[in-house]
């Protein structure tokens, strides 16, 4: 699910550079990634709703089990068998820093018209075979720890991809202590999955790991949300009625991204009649507000908490992360480009921060080493060092964004409260650097705050 998907990215705007390539933009106030889907929500503030759970993040330290889940832990699982051709590639990281700020969105609730609540939208929507009416409120957020990702997130996965591994870490107690894997799938044991909820085309509740083009799943915790009348916030009833990820979380996946004509993942694709494989190749590992994977069209809703503005586009409510995303080149040839994979996010904080594009018009993948991951889509170069994004300092003359890999990597991404960063990496498998080895390739199911702070502190290439 992408919010907008198919239509034709913004130019992206530079910020304190005229160092703008034909090719990109910087990462920091682009508006590129328009093609991205609806976002984030809310706040670990004194509004906080009943959508945060931190209530039930407490677990045993020792053992990673989880009293709210039958006092449970992971299962055992041997590392996982990776499929790399070639030589290992360089790795990098990309992180945003200083992440959360006060402000508001407008979140969704259940109103007649006329209620002075609908302060944000008061609207009855015509569908065509039937209307509804749409209140938004101004949810405010007083709290600056990650704000607004700190609350219950949702994961949406878009093919053409092949997962074999998934986990979710959470800490099990106070902020400096130890984490847990809090979610966990195998692709070995596909129909053994762990505190994990799947729904996928047609309503598919088990996930096998391949996602033909165009194909999405969602991914979010067992629990189910209350939707339905009474609702806060208020949600109508849909597959995705269940609880996400709040507060702080590591997510770890070993994945590909193969090209939508393998022969292989042709036999799987979701695209529609008429439609052009590579023209619509643009796999997507994306975060996602649950609040708004929850409104009954899994983000597609015309009242939602997405935008504050009414443009549909800007981002600036309750935003999202676009983790990994390519931009499908049937957006056109000055920004799409199946090779090249944009993070950005967006959120009433920044609007847009990160999220470049590099169409193929002037970003052919073969201008870039082949054993570069990180790279910068402005000076059409491999980046030497991680990148840094300072969502209060945005400016930067790198355009940083990934090469995609047709191999196996894993793809990290992490949402720390307590140092209000949003870390994301990608790591060869057979370049695992010093700083990930306590998490990777094992995923122990209990990892030290320490082994955490290591992987922010990261910076790759080295």
């Amino acid at each position: 699910m992408r919010y907008l998907k198919h239509a034709v990215p913004i130019l992206a705007v530079v910020a304190a550079s005229s160092l703008a390539s034909a090719c990109g933009s910087n990462g920091a106030n682009s508006t590129n990634d328009t093609n991205d889907t609806n976002g984030a929500n809310s706040t670990n503030s004194t509004n906080s709703t009943s959508d945060t759970n931190d209530e039930i993040l407490t677990g045993d330290p020792d053992t990673g089990n989880w009293p709210d889940l039958d006092n449970t832990h992971a299962p055992p699982h041997p590392p996982p068998d990776p499929t790399n051709t070639g030589d290992p590639t360089r790795g990098g990281t990309l992180t945003f820093t200083n992440i959360g700020a006060p402000g508001y969105w407008g979140r969704r609730i259940e109103a007649e018209p006329g209620d002075p609540r609908c302060d944000v939208q008061s609207e009855t929507i015509d569908f065509g075979w039937g209307s509804e009416f749409c209140c938004r409120t101004r949810h405010e957020v007083t709290s600056d720890q990650l704000t607004p990702f700190n609350e219950q997130l949702h994961m949406v996965l878009d093919g053409p991809l092949r997962v074999k591994m998934l986990a979710v870490y959470q800490p099990l107690a106070a902020a400096e202590g130890p984490w847990a894997i809090r979610s966990f799938w195998d692709r070995r044991t596909p129909d053994q999955p762990y505190n994990l909820q799947f729904s996928g085309p047609d309503g598919a509740k088990e996930f096998l790991g391949d996602l033909g083009n165009n194909c999405s799943y969602f991914a979010m915790q067992e629990r189910a949300f209350p939707c339905g009348p009474g609702s806060d916030p208020y949600c109508p009833g849909s597959d995705l009625d269940h609880e996400g990820w709040a507060g702080s979380k590591l997510v770890v996946l070993l994945a590909s991204m193969p090209y939508a004509d393998d022969p292989e993942m042709l036999p799987l694709s979701c695209i529609a009649d008429g439609e052009v494989e590579r023209e619509q190749d643009a796999p997507w590992i994306g975060i996602s507000p649950s609040e708004l994977n929850r409104d009954g069209w899994s983000g597609y809703h015309p009242c939602h908490c997405f935008n504050n503005t009414d443009n549909g586009q800007l981002g600036d409510g309750c935003g999202q992360i676009n983790v990994f995303e390519v931009i499908a080149e049937s957006s056109g040839a000055q920004w799409g480009n199946r090779d090249i994979i944009s993070t950005g996010i967006r959120s009433y904080q920044v609007g847009s921060l990160g999220g470049v594009t590099c169409g193929i018009q002037s970003c052919g993948i073969e201008q870039f080493p082949t054993d570069a991951d990180l790279v910068d889509v402005n000076s059409l170069t491999a980046m030497n060092e991680g990148a840094v994004i300072d969502a209060d300092d945005p400016a930067m003359s790198a355009g940083p964004a990934w090469r995609r890999a047709l191999d196996d990597r894993f793809y990290l991404f992490l949402l720390d409260e307590r140092s209000r960063t949003v870390q994301v990496a990608v790591i060869h498998p057979g370049n695992v650097p010093a700083a990930a080895q306590q998490i990777l390739p094992a995923l122990p199911n209990v990892i030290s705050r320490e082994v955490v702070e290591d992987f922010l502190n990261l910076r790759l290439p080295q």
